[in-house]
């Protein structure tokens, strides 16, 4: 089982690979995709793939 102390340790060290690459993609939604793209790939989820990432994503927003 995880611990929330790793839970959180990933999760820091993900937004720190965020802000080192992030400023490859030149727009706000390209870096905002790329974000909930990897956040996707990581989730819990049994079956990535398009659908499901499009249907649960990682950002709720309104859009």
């Amino acid at each position: 089982m995880t611990s929330a102390r790793v839970v959180e340790q990933w999760n820091l060290d993900l937004d720190d690979l965020f802000v080192t690459i992030g400023h490859r993609f030149s727009q706000v939604e390209l870096r905002r995709r790329m974000h909930d793209y990897v956040r996707g790939l990581l989730a819990p989820v049994a079956r990535k793939n398009s659908w499901v990432r499009h249907e649960a994503p990682v950002r709720r927003e309104a859009r």
